[in-house]
């Protein structure tokens, strides 16, 4: 709790197995299931493995996203870093 007030992060705390209350994570995994899981016959634990951490690299790169203004996530987050960055730079200078 302290780490995500230090870092402006507001916490909502849902009921269990509340999926509404869990929607990004829920519509993450529907992603996944539908455009890798479901898609190939996996015939070995490490093969699955292994083109998983691909999909998700590749995931991350270049999956557009319209909550985050069709943007990819390391895109997004690398925004995100750097105007945090700057914020804190700006509330240094000012104190």
């Amino acid at each position: 709790m302290a780490a995500c007030h230090a870092l402006g992060i507001h916490q909502a705390f849902t009921s269990y197995n509340n999926p509404k209350g869990n929607a990004d994570t829920e519509r993450f995994m529907r992603t996944l299931k539908e455009e890798f899981v479901w898609l190939r016959e996996w015939t070995s634990p490490t093969s699955f493995i292994d083109a998983l951490d691909q999909w998700i690299a590749d995931y991350n790169a270049t999956y557009l996203h319209s909550t985050l203004g069709y943007t990819p996530p390391n895109t997004f987050e690398q925004r995100f870093l750097t105007h945090n960055k700057q914020h804190q730079t700006l509330l240094k200078l000012a104190c």
